[in-house]
């Protein structure tokens, strides 16, 4: 054990576990907080945080780079230890919700979780907003281990002050109103795009990102005026395609929000790392 003088790292530490206590829901999952110094470093335990992933594969990507990216971190051991499983194979998560077909996938989405929480992973998170259709499965396996990403982001909504917000999601999302329910709960309107405009997202999503295209950002942008008109004072990127999408363009921040930005926030800060970052 270090005794004597107490880095300015280990400070930065320490004000950020004071931040953390001070706004500790923020994050889905309360974080275990405990500390050594050895040799002049404060070295938190942290937890392991599970992704499960492959919906698609490049916002799984997204996600594990933003995270890295947004970890304060002066060497390997300031990031998390991340098991990725990125189970590109998984039926549509959109075409069960609107057939009423949920069995398979629920068992899949059920096994998978489990197979996370054995691999000694303490924290789950789904870069897939779709798939919190079926966020009992993994409450029911991680508890308040599960970062649920809507809920994050409905926070994060709320603290920035945003009074209607529209809603950019798969048809799946939006028919299982899962962003409107959040958002209602938090004193926040929900707005979704016309029925033209929700096949312009769904071809973005679909016909275009899903297959490895930047995206239109013209079509997008017609769809994000069209919600502006109507008194959208943000728009939210609720499915992680458009989250690639923003990697891709660089969208503004200060009328996009990206589910995605609120998440990894959450995550770090759930499994014991230092947030730097985006929001």
């Amino acid at each position: 054990m270090h005794s004597g003088c107490i880095s300015l790292q280990t400070f930065s530490k320490i004000f950020y576990l004071m931040d953390f206590l001070k706004n500790r829901d923020t994050a889905a999952a309360e974080m275990s907080f405990c500390g050594t110094i050895f040799d002049g470093r404060f070295t938190m335990l942290k937890k392991r945080l599970g992704i499960l992933g492959g919906m698609g594969p490049e916002a799984t990507a997204v996600l594990y780079e933003r995270i890295t990216k947004n970890t304060e971190a002066a060497c390997d051991r300031d990031h998390l230890d991340i098991l990725i499983w990125s189970h590109a194979s998984i039926p549509d998560r959109t075409e069960a919700i609107l057939s009423g077909n949920t069995e398979n996938i629920r068992s899949i989405l059920r096994e998978d979780s489990e197979m996370l929480r054995n691999a000694g992973c303490k924290c789950l998170v789904i870069p897939c907003n779709t798939s919190h259709n079926f966020r009992d499965i993994y409450r029911d396996i991680f508890g308040d281990g599960f970062i649920d990403m809507i809920e994050e982001t409905a926070i994060y909504a709320q603290r920035r002050g945003v009074q209607r917000a529209g809603i950019l999601a798969t048809d799946g999302t939006v028919s299982a109103d899962l962003y409107g329910k959040a958002l209602r709960g938090r004193g926040v309107e929900a707005v979704y795009p016309s029925k033209e405009d929700q096949k312009t997202v769904m071809s973005i999503i679909y016909d275009q990102i899903k297959k490895g295209q930047k995206g239109n950002l013209d079509e997008f942008n017609q769809v994000t005026a069209h919600l502006k008109e109507q008194g959208c004072d943000a728009v939210i990127l609720a499915c992680t395609e458009l989250s690639v999408l923003n990697t891709n363009y660089g969208l503004d921040p200060a009328f996009h929000i990206d589910a995605m930005d609120a998440v990894t926030k959450a995550c770090i800060r759930a499994c014991g790392g230092i947030y730097k970052g985006i929001l």
